[in-house]
């Protein structure tokens, strides 16, 4: 007995999606992070600063904070990537100074385990994610 074409088209389509749902979803960030701006040099007495975590512990896949003086403040945003190794990959882009027409982005990638890593830094800030302070 021959099995008609169209059987086989609907057997595909009904057949594929449950294939799909076997695929592991992209894992989320491990780590629980703190993005800090200083304002003028690293650990200056000036900062803004946000985490990616809950008091219960769950993880933010991305956020955004704006920070600094005026003429010289900062969008910020951040959103976790992908995980490299035993790194989390996080984007930043940085719209600076936000609070003037002359205004310019700037996007980098950083890996982030469990040590500070400077992301963006001028004569007027200093972008870091770190971990939580204890």
């Amino acid at each position: 007995m021959k099995t008609p074409w169209h059987c086989l088209v609907v057997a595909s389509l009904v057949l594929l999606p449950t294939r799909a749902a076997d695929v592991p979803a992209q894992a989320g960030a491990r780590f629980q992070a703190r993005v800090c701006c200083f304002n003028g040099k690293v650990d200056s007495g000036s900062s803004c600063s946000g985490t990616n975590f809950q008091p219960d512990g769950a993880l933010h896949q991305k956020s955004s904070m704006t920070c600094g003086f005026p003429g010289h403040v900062s969008e910020i945003e951040w959103s976790f990537v992908e995980r490299h190794g035993d790194k989390d990959v996080y984007r930043f882009t940085r719209r600076f100074p936000s609070d003037t027409s002359a205004a310019s982005t700037t996007s980098k990638s950083v890996e982030f385990k469990d040590a500070r890593v400077v992301v963006f830094q001028d004569e007027y800030q200093v972008v870091v994610i770190e971990p939580p302070k204890k």
